[in-house]
Order: C-alpha cells, then structure tokens, then sequence
C-alpha cells in the first residue's frame, strides 16, 4: 500500500522518533540503522524539514529532530509529503457511466477498507510507532525494519 519512499521516511521519523528525544539524530546513523540508502535519505529528511515534520541543525550537536512532539506528528504527516495515499484511495468505480455500478454489498466493503485505511494514517502518531514490543532477548530500542516487503515494525 505503501510506496518504497514511503517506507524509507517511515523508517526514519521512527528512528528518529526512538533515539532522538531532545538530541539531533545524524543522517548517518539513520541510514545505516534503518537500512535506507545514505543519499536518497538526505533528500527525504530535506523535504521532511521543509514540510516541517523535522528540523535540522548543522555543526556539532547538529542533525535531524522531530519538530513536534511524536504524539503531534501523524503517519498521514509523515507520508504526505511523498505520497498522495488518500487521494488513491477513491473508488475505482465513481464516476464511470460506461459501466454498470458493482454491488452494493462491493462499494460498501470497499469504503470500509478505504475508511480504515484513512483512519489509520490520520489516528496513528509517531509516539505510536516509537511504543516497540520486546521479546526474549530484545532490547526494545531498534526499529524494524523488513525490506523485501517493505513492513516497518
């Protein structure tokens, strides 16, 4: 559902969002950390700052922090910028007079998935992707991240 940049930024605020707390977050140490190339992540945290999502400092003590509170900050915040999810979100049959309308049993579970979906990235902040479940052995602290199927988790 999500595109591979949209991962990419996702995976960042994360990092950011775990790590940073007052302190800057090197591009560096995102992008070894959470697996996204060094130069493209540069462009994304460019942007992300010019969308306020982030603000950066150079020099020492510089780098890359929320510019909200991760409680502020909505996934719909974060990916917006990359990504028009909710407006690809319409029904493939609005509007088409060429063709008979689908069941109505169709568009009403259609406009359920959409309407979840909305919710979601509206209602999910970065403080709650910052929240990370543990197991044996686990610190808790990292973000995870697969990348052959694009999950961040």
């Amino acid at each position: 559902m999500l595109t591979q940049t949209c991962v990419y930024v996702l995976r960042a605020v994360t990092y950011i969002t775990q790590h940073g707390g007052k302190n800057a977050v090197l591009a560096r140490d995102i992008a070894s950390r959470a697996s996204v190339p060094h130069e493209y992540l540069q462009k994304l945290l460019t942007e992300l700052v010019r969308n306020r999502v982030l603000s950066s400092a150079r020099g020492i003590g510089g780098g890359f922090r929320l510019s909200k509170p991760p409680d502020e900050l909505r996934l719909i915040d974060v990916i917006a910028p990359f990504d028009d999810v909710l407006g690809r979100l319409s029904s493939p049959f609005e509007d088409v007079s060429l063709l008979e309308s689908p069941s109505a049993v169709v568009l009403e579970r259609w406009d359920r998935v959409v309407d979840a979906y909305r919710s979601f990235l509206e209602e999910t902040t970065l403080a709650d992707l910052a929240v990370s479940t543990t197991g044996p052995g686990e610190s808790g602290n990292e973000i995870v991240g697969d990348a052959e199927n694009g999950r961040v988790g």
